[in-house]
């Protein structure tokens, strides 16, 4: 048998597979096995520490209450001895609680006691602190581990408040509680449990201990023993003075101890059980035991099984390899003449499927070449189908990076379709000076839809292009995202036509204007005229003629600025934007007419830009629409008035608000402060805010008016802007 043949291989991997897997489990059991007894006899020993503490709460609860019982019957005796005498006996006589019993006054005199002893009757109790708990707090208290100097050996004192009729304290019943009866609650359990149960009283006292007698004269203090918890150090007396449930150990003579550490509710002495570590793992040890030999036996029916398998696994396998060295060139169903019996029949099948499987084979490979195909001829018509779209089309992979373009895109941009695909979306950005970057975030992030958003791009040669854009999600077969999709408008075409139809509306606006003010200019004229002949008469007084001259004055005045105006709107240039910082051009148009609003004393109120902000504005054009709305409100307001101005940044645009306290307009007005030659002012011309209107809509802006008659009016100028 070669050494590299599978006859050889297969069973010796078998055998070792066998030995090694029956091995580490073995091991790990073991492990696992000796972890767990041993946290279940920690938890075990935890459980035993609780039951002990609860057992001991419960005695003492009880004790506690037949020594309140005495407490208030002897209360309602208000004061007689006598009385209080016998009820404290009787309960001494009925109740096992207690190994003594007591009446003391307020003076910390013992009155008397059972048992008696002579020698305390005139002795002063005042270092006792079962005394001052009760005088002070007037409640029952339970006292720390003391030594009796009636009976000479320690025990607790439950000591509770004697009262008189006015419900003053005037003694108490104290009862001791004798450390066998809780020797005896211990008892119980230490009968079935190898290990140690120590009890330890608030103060750090030992009350009960296997190494130490219950008839002891003597009260011993714990030893702080060093103890280890969570794998941090700590020792006994910060165990007493958390007073938490626990479970640590420690080291003493070369020995581990692990001890469960609980707490008696109400009286917060520590119960502490402890074992050895080697008395906690001998049942861990015997089972142990009990396995290897487990291990030993398991692992040499799993070598044995291994060979077994092992051997009708290859004998079959080589007359399978026999077979297919007899195939020829080329993939053919396999022809089996022999072995044709239910020992290898799996191999048979094996066979069988060698050669469904060489015919699937020959489909599938016939299937990918036509998909292959198909793939190719939609990859070309989609292709196509970019080439032919009017409109530029360009699309970013979640990280930014193009994966698709048109050739529209290159011509709206100036740029090769080289360029534009190594671009990031960063370098896009910044290469066109486009603001999609929001856009993309909220599509990406928010799923919003943009449509036909209008932006301004500077193309290879730098020149500025209106375009319209539109944005949305590309989503994956299972609605994954994994782009966005923008398509790109051309507008310079339709920006030509929109100002060929304002060009045209515009001339209309003028004929309407025209008819207009030759009506406006006839009336005056008219009156001008008559004006003229009163002054050549030369029976008028001067008082007279001055006041028919000052009123031509006034009326060659008006008729100046109308004209001015019409000549200001039929004027048409084209806008001039540059950068421009909108604060400072607001605070220069107030230094402008700083002298009219001085003359009626109004107040501006003007907030701050946090940062500059700079707008592609027609600074002359601006500037004369913000002076039209100010001029407006200086004559709205009344004396002592006030005219606010704030701002507010609203996506790509701002917001210039311009608000007063005037009179305001009436609501069936307010449709038509736009209109030409509508006007509140005795002497106004009804254009400026028609002008005002017409300029900001050249920068693509918008202009709001809300009023409310009485109360004042607010205009909202919206312009695109540029951030600094």
């Amino acid at each position: 048998m070669k050494m590299n043949s599978l006859k050889f291989k297969i069973p010796l991997f078998i055998v070792i597979f066998a030995f090694f897997s029956v091995a580490i489990t073995g091991i790990f059991t073991q492990r696992i096995a000796s972890e767990g007894i041993q946290q279940k006899t920690l938890d075990k020993n935890l459980l035993i520490s609780e039951m002990i503490g609860n057992e001991i709460s419960t005695y003492l609860e009880d004790a506690k209450v037949t020594v309140e019982t005495a407490s208030n019957f002897s209360s309602q005796s208000f004061g007689d001895i006598d009385n209080i005498k016998y009820e404290i006996f009787r309960i001494y006589d009925n109740f096992p609680y207690f190994s003594l019993i007591f009446y003391m006054n307020d003076k910390a005199d013992m009155v008397f006691s059972k048992p008696s002893n002579d020698h305390v009757k005139k002795k002063s109790y005042m270092d006792r602190s079962y005394y001052w708990d009760v005088m002070n707090t007037e409640k029952t208290t339970i006292s720390p581990l003391l030594i009796s100097s009636v009976l000479e050996r320690p025990h607790f004192i439950i000591a509770s408040p004697v009262r008189n009729y006015s419900r003053e304290t005037i003694g108490l019943i104290g009862a001791g509680i004798p450390l066998y009866n809780i020797q005896e609650i211990i008892d119980k359990t230490q009968e079935r449990f190898n290990g140690r149960i120590t009890i330890i009283d608030r103060q750090g006292s030992i009350v009960i201990d296997p190494d130490i007698k219950n008839n002891s004269d003597k009260i011993v203090s714990m030893k702080n023993q060093d103890f280890t918890i969570n794998e941090k150090s700590t020792n006994l007396e910060s165990v007493l003075k958390d007073k938490r449930n626990v479970v640590g150990h420690y080291i003493e003579d070369n020995k581990t101890y692990y001890s469960a550490i609980t707490f008696v509710p109400g009286v917060e002495w520590m119960v502490i059980v402890e074992q050895e570590e080697g008395t906690m793992l001998a049942e861990a040890s015997e089972i142990e035991k009990k396995l290897s030999a487990l291990m030993v036996v398991v692992v040499i029916i799993a070598v044995i099984i291994g060979l077994i398998l092992a051997f009708s696994i290859t004998k079959p396998i080589g007359k399978l390899v026999k077979n297919v060295r007899n195939l020829s060139v080329g993939i053919k169903e396999l022809d089996f003449t022999e072995g044709q019996n239910d020992s290898i029949n799996e191999v048979t099948e094996l066979s069988k499927a060698f050669s469904e499987m060489s015919i699937i084979l020959n489909n599938n490979i016939k299937e990918l070449e036509s998909s292959f195909k198909e793939q190719n001829r939609l990859q070309q018509y989609l292709n196509n189908i970019l080439k032919s779209v009017a409109n530029g089309i360009i699309v970013f992979n979640n990280k930014g990076d193009i994966t698709i373009v048109n050739r529209e895109t290159e011509q709206i941009t100036g740029y090769s379709l080289k360029e534009i695909k190594e671009f990031s979306l960063e370098e896009f950005i910044d290469r066109l000076d486009i603001t999609i970057g929001e856009i993309f975030i909220d599509v990406i992030d928010k799923g919003n839809v943009f449509n036909d958003v209008e932006l301004t791009i500077k193309n290879k040669c730098k020149e500025e292009i209106s375009i319209s854009v539109s944005a949305s999600r590309v989503l994956d077969d299972k609605q994954q995202v994994i782009g966005v999709v923008f398509l790109l408008k051309d507008l310079r075409e339709r920006k030509i036509m929109e100002r060929e139809l304002a060009r045209d509306d515009r001339i209309k606006t003028l004929g309407r204007l025209s008819a207009s003010i030759i009506h406006d200019i006839g009336n005056p004229l008219a009156g001008m005229g008559n004006l003229i002949e009163i002054l050549k008469d030369n029976t008028n007084d001067q008082e007279t003629k001055d006041e028919i001259l000052e009123f031509l004055e006034n009326e060659v005045e008006d008729l100046n600025n109308l004209v001015i105006s019409f000549l200001d709107f039929t004027y048409e240039s084209k806008l001039n934007k540059v950068p421009t910082n909108i604060e400072k051009l607001l605070d220069l148009i107030l230094n402008l007419l700083d002298s009219e609003m001085e003359q009626k004393d109004i107040i501006v109120k003007k907030s701050s830009l946090e940062t500059p902000i700079l707008a592609n504005i027609d600074r002359r054009a601006i500037k004369q629409a913000i002076i039209n709305i100010l001029k407006n409100a200086i004559h709205a307001v009344d004396k002592k008035g006030v005219i606010y101005i704030s701002f507010n940044q609203k996506n790509n645009n701002l917001e210039i608000i311009i608000e007063d306290n005037g009179k305001g307009i009436k609501e069936e007005d307010l449709d038509r402060v736009f209109f030409p030659f509508y006007t509140q002012k005795r002497q106004g011309t009804g254009l400026g805010l028609f002008i005002t209107y017409n300029i900001i809509k050249e920068h693509n802006g918008s202009i709001v008016v809300e009023s409310e008659f009485g109360k004042g009016t607010k205009f909202i100028i919206s312009i695109p802007i540029k951030e600094q």
